[in-house]
C-alpha cells in the first residue's frame, strides 16, 4: 500500500475509533492531526472526505483544547470556549484577537500564551459584539492595552446587552442547551463548550472604535489591515496580516453552513453583504485562514476552494429566495420547494450543523420584504390563541383532541402532534396530560433533528413545559462590572422599559447632570413613551445630579436609591414626589 494512503487510512481509523467513545475530550489533538496531514501532504478536504459519512450530530471538528501554532508568531487557542482566542507576538508587545465568553477561560488562555511570550498585551481586537468574542477580556488587559472594535460595535453591543438582553438570553440558553441535564448536552454545532456564567465579569468596552471601511494599523511592529466586513453581524471585522498571508475571518467563515439566521433572534443578517465579505477574504488570496471558531486552514488552494464554496452557498440561498419572491412564492412555499444542489451535499463546510437553509430562506425573504407574504388573508391573521380556540371548536372535545394527538404520535407526525398540543395548552392551560404530550412531541422532534441548536431548542422547551428544568436567568452584577458601559447606552435602554400603564396621562420632564463627567441628559415622559435627549430639557420639573456609576447601578437594579441619596451620590432638586413617581415607571429586567 502506498505510504501516504496508509497514513491517511490509519489516521481515519484512529479518529473514527475516537468518535465511538463517550463524549468528552477527544483522544486525538488538532496538533497531531495537523502534523499528520502536513507529513502526508494531505488537505483537510481529503481527510474529511474519508470520514464524512461517519459524522453525526454528536461529532465535531474540534479537538482537545490547546494552543496551536499557525506561523512563527501567531497562535490560536482552540477548545477552551465557544470562540477561539488568537495571539500575535509582536516586537516588545503582543496582540490578541477575541477573548472567549469567560474571564476564567481567558485567564487560563493568558497563562498558556505567556508560556509562548510574556510580553505585555498592547492591543485587543473584538471581531464583533457577540459575547463569546468580548466577554472574557479582563485577564488580557494590561496597563496600556487598547481595545479595538468597529464603530458599529456600539449598536451591536447595545442591542444585545441592553435593549434585547432578556429575550436574547432566554432564547440563547435554549439554543445552546445550557440548562439541559448534563447527560443530554451534546454540543451546539460549534463545539461542546459554552462557559457562560450569570455572574457578569467586568465589561471591557472598546477604547478605540474604528471608523470607515478600512483601517491600517501598525502595532508592536505588526501591520494589520482591519476591514469592516458585515456578515454574521453588521459590526463584523476581518483582519489581514499581509506579512504572514493570514486572514482572520471572525465569524464570517467557520466549517458549518453559516448561521444566516439564528433562532435565538437577530436583526437581519444581510446575506448579500455576507457573501461579498467572503469575496473580500478571497481577494487577499491568503495562505492561512484563521476563524474565530474551530480549526484554521493552512493551504492557499484549500482556503480559496473553501471560501468559494462558502460564498456560493450563501449566494445560492439569497438568489433562490429572491427569485421565488419575485414569482409570488411565500416563505413557506420557498422552504417546501427548495432542492439542495449537488455542491451542497458534497461539501463538509455546508453541513447544516449550525445554520440551516430553511431558516435562512425565511430570513432573506423577511429581510427584503418584511413579514407580509403577499396573501391578503395574511394582512391581519388570527392570533395563535384565537385560531387555536376556533380549531378546537371544530375538533369538538378534549377527548377528540387527545385522540388526534396520540394518532399523530403513533404515525410519527411529530410536528403535527406538537401543533395539536399547542392548541390543547391554549384551551386547557392547566392540563398535565396535554402538557406531557406536548413535551413528548418536542422530544421526538429533537431525536429526528440533525441540527444541534434546533435539537437543543426542542429539548429545552420540552423540559421546560413540564418543569423538568426551571431556568434561572438572573444576572449577578456589581457597579464595578458595568463601569465601562457608556452612560448613553444605559439611558438609551430605558424607553422600552417604561411601563405605559404607569405613564398613562403623565407629562414629566427630568434633567440629569452627571456629576463626574459633566454629561447632560434628559427624559421626557409623554404619550406613554419616554424620549431621551442629550441635554437638560427646558423647564425641567426635576433635576437629578448623580455619578455615572451610581445611575448605571440604579437602572440595572444593583444600587439602592435610598443609600445613593444618603451618601450624596445622587441629589434631586424640584418636585421630589414626582421624581419618586417617575422612578417607579421603569421596569427592571
Amino acid at each position: 500500500m502506498h505510504y501516504k494512503l496508509f497514513n491517511i487510512l490509519l489516521l481515519c481509523f484512529i479518529v473514527l475509533n475516537c468518535s465511538k467513545t463517550e463524549k468528552g475530550t477527544p483522544e486525538i489533538s488538532q496538533e497531531f492531526l495537523v502534523d499528520s496531514l502536513k507529513a502526508t501532504n494531505t488537505s483537510f478536504d481529503e481527510w474529511f472526505s474519508k470520514v464524512d459519512d461517519q459524522i453525526s450530530v454528536d461529532d465535531d471538528y474540534y479537538f482537545e483544547k490547546n494552543i496551536y501554532q499557525v506561523v512563527d508568531n501567531v497562535y490560536v487557542a482552540i477548545g477552551y470556549g465557544l470562540a477561539n482566542s488568537i495571539l500575535i507576538v509582536g516586537d516588545g508587545s503582543n496582540i490578541v484577537i477575541d477573548v472567549t465568553e469567560s474571564d476564567v477561560l481567558a485567564a487560563e488562555i493568558r497563562e498558556r500564551f505567556e508560556e509562548i511570550s510574556d510580553q505585555p498585551i498592547e492591543a485587543i481586537f473584538y471581531t464583533h459584539s457577540h459575547v463569546d468574542h468580548w466577554r472574557g477580556a479582563l485577564p488580557f488587559v494590561d496597563e496600556n492595552t487598547e481595545v479595538y472594535a468597529h464603530e458599529t460595535f456600539k449598536k451591536g453591543f447595545y442591542d444585545q446587552n441592553n435593549l434585547l438582553k432578556p429575550i436574547l438570553t432566554k432564547r440563547g440558553m435554549k439554543q445552546f442547551g445550557f440548562f439541559l441535564p448534563k447527560e443530554l448536552q451534546r454540543g451546539h454545532g460549534l463545539g461542546f463548550t459554552l462557559d457562560f456564567d450569570f455572574k457578569q465579569p467586568p465589561v471591557v468596552y472598546p477604547t478605540v472604535l474604528l471608523e470607515g471601511k478600512k483601517n491600517i494599523l501598525t502595532i508592536a511592529g505588526v501591520t494589520l489591515e482591519v476591514v469592516h466586513s458585515p456578515g454574521e453581524t453588521d459590526d463584523q471585522i476581518i483582519i489581514y496580516y499581509k506579512d504572514k498571508e493570514i486572514v482572520f475571518s471572525g465569524d464570517n467563515y467557520y466549517m458549518r453552513f453559516p448561521n444566516l439566521y439564528t433562532i435565538r433572534g437577530t436583526s437581519y443578517r444581510d446575506t448579500y453583504k455576507w457573501y461579498k465579505s467572503v469575496d473580500e477574504m478571497r481577494a487577499y488570496n491568503p495562505t492561512y485562514l484563521v476563524s474565530s471558531h474551530g480549526p484554521f486552514l493552512s493551504n492557499k488552494k484549500d482556503v480559496q476552494d473553501r471560501l468559494t464554496i462558502y460564498r456560493d452557498a450563501i449566494q445560492y440561498v439569497h438568489d433562490y429566495a429572491i427569485r421565488g419572491a419575485n414569482k409570488g412564492k411565500t416563505p413557506d412555499e420557498l422552504v417546501e420547494e427548495f432542492e439542495y444542489p449537488k455542491f451542497f451535499k458534497e461539501n463538509f463546510d455546508l453541513r447544516e450543523q449550525y445554520g440551516k437553509v430553511s431558516w435562512s430562506i425565511r430570513n432573506v425573504y423577511n429581510g427584503y420584504l418584511g413579514f407580509f407574504d403577499g396573501k391578503a388573508v395574511n394582512l391581519e391573521p388570527l392570533s395563535t390563541k384565537v385560531r387555536s380556540k376556533n380549531i378546537f371548536k371544530i375538533i369538538g372535545s378534549k377527548d377528540n383532541l387527545l385522540t388526534l394527538i396520540n394518532e399523530a404520535l403513533e404515525n410519527k407526525e411529530f410536528q403535527w402532534a406538537a401543533e395539536l398540543c399547542q392548541i390543547g395548552t391554549i384551551n386547557f392551560p392547566n392540563d398535565n396530560e396535554i402538557r406531557n404530550l406536548y413535551s413528548l412531541s418536542l422530544e421526538e422532534l429533537s431525536k429526528e433533528e440533525t441540527n444541534p441548536i434546533a435539537r437543543n431548542y426542542y429539548l429545552s422547551e420540552a423540559y421546560e413545559i413540564n418543569e423538568r428544568i426551571i431556568p434561572d436567568l438572573t444576572f449577578s452584577l456589581t457597579e464595578d462590572q458595568i463601569r465601562q458601559i457608556p452612560i448613553e447606552t444605559i439611558f438609551e435602554a430605558m424607553p422600552p422599559r417604561l411601563n405605559p400603564v404607569k405613564a398613562n396621562n403623565k407629562f414629566i420632564t427630568v434633567g440629569f447632570n452627571m456629576s463626574d463627567t459633566g454629561e447632560k441628559f434628559g427624559i421626557i415622559i409623554r404619550n406613554n413613551i419616554a424620549e431621551i435627549v442629550h441635554y437638560i430639557p427646558e423647564n425641567a420639573e426635576i433635576i437629578v445630579t448623580v455619578e455615572t456609576s451610581t445611575w448605571k447601578g440604579l437602572i440595572m437594579g444593583i444600587t439602592d436609591a435610598k443609600s445613593a441619596i444618603t451618601s450624596g451620590k445622587l441629589s434631586v432638586s424640584g418636585n421630589y414626589l414626582k421624581f419618586i413617581q417617575f422612578s417607579t415607571m421603569f421596569e427592571k429586567d
